[in-house]
């Protein structure tokens, strides 16, 4: 009889047994995807971003398989285990192709599950949607599934995506002053997040002003002091003309709290002239601000 009350009690809580999560930085220059073992939904994490995973609660350890990306490519680097430090962990160069790491562990690919790219590991029925910017601002979807879409207000993205039905959620980052207005100042951007549902049968996803407010930040004045080894100018933002060296301070400016996105220009250690972004999240603790050579993305020649 105790046996049979044991085995009832385990069974019914089989089924509320959580999920543990995880913050993963992606400290590389590229997209990664991960996909774990445990037959948890599959993440994309974009270079230099921190999102959060879930996992079944193993010893605090997280095994996933990495995939990564060349040009449209997609590789894959194996099967990898991280044991989870104050809450996360990062996924470096060194975990794609297999240095350096201690824990990694590959397989052979005839047995490795493939890596869907935006329909995750679930079992949901699908539909096809396109994704229409009925905001005021200039968009670009910074992960799964439209990551990398970059749209106009009243413009339709020109492809159709895959997307699981049932509760999505999308991260923007996005202009802060509307499309038309006086940008003398410079360009501001804000990341926010759109949440919602898709069911059967819809056909579009419709972003609105609303959806880019929910994480508008209060201003904060601050300054920063760059800790980037070279010397550079911002072209946009708050502190657009002003030049910096190593160890220089900036002029107190006002940020948004959160997500922040600044444009320099610089010459680099080749002697080439780049144009990049500085992508920084404030708080209102952050003051000053610290500018490092890992916060730079987005980096492009614009003279030889």
């Amino acid at each position: 009889m105790k046996k049979l009350i044991l085995i009832l009690v385990a069974a019914m809580l089989a089924p509320t047994i959580s999920f543990a999560q995880a913050k993963v930085t992606n400290s590389t220059s590229g997209m990664i995807t991960i996909k774990p073992v445990d037959k948890g939904a599959e993440l994309m994490i974009p270079p230099h971003r921190t999102l959060t995973a879930s996992f079944a609660p193993s010893s605090g350890v997280f095994k996933f398989y990495l995939f990564y990306y060349e040009g449209s490519t997609e590789k894959s680097a194996g099967l990898i285990e991280k044991s989870i430090n104050k809450g996360g962990f990062e996924i470096t160069k060194a975990d794609q192709s297999g240095q350096k790491q201690a824990l990694a562990k590959t397989t052979e690919i005839g047995i490795m599950p493939k890596s869907k790219s935006y329909t995750g590991s679930s079992s949901n029925p699908t539909t096809t949607l396109v994704l229409i910017d009925s905001s005021d601002y200039k968009v670009v979807a910074l992960d799964s599934p439209f990551v990398g879409t970059a749209l106009a207000p009243n413009q339709t993205s020109m492809r159709q995506y895959t997307v699981e039905t049932g509760q999505i959620e999308i991260t923007f980052k996005h202009d802060v002053v509307k499309e038309g207005e006086d940008m003398a100042k410079g360009r501001k951007y804000r990341q926010s997040v759109y949440s919602g549902i898709i069911v059967e049968g819809q056909t579009t996803l419709v972003l609105k002003n609303e959806n880019l407010m929910e994480l508008k930040g209060e201003p904060i004045e601050t300054l920063a002091k760059s800790l980037i080894p070279y010397k550079f100018t911002f072209s946009a933002g708050p502190w657009k003309g002003q030049a910096l060296r190593t160890g220089d301070y900036t002029k107190k400016a006002q940020l948004s709290e959160g997500f922040n996105s600044l444009s320099i220009q610089f010459v680099g250690s080749d002697g080439l002239k780049y144009q990049a972004d500085i992508e920084v999240i404030v708080t209102k603790h952050d003051k000053p601000l610290f500018f490092r050579e890992s916060d730079i993305v987005n980096k492009k020649v614009i003279k030889q």
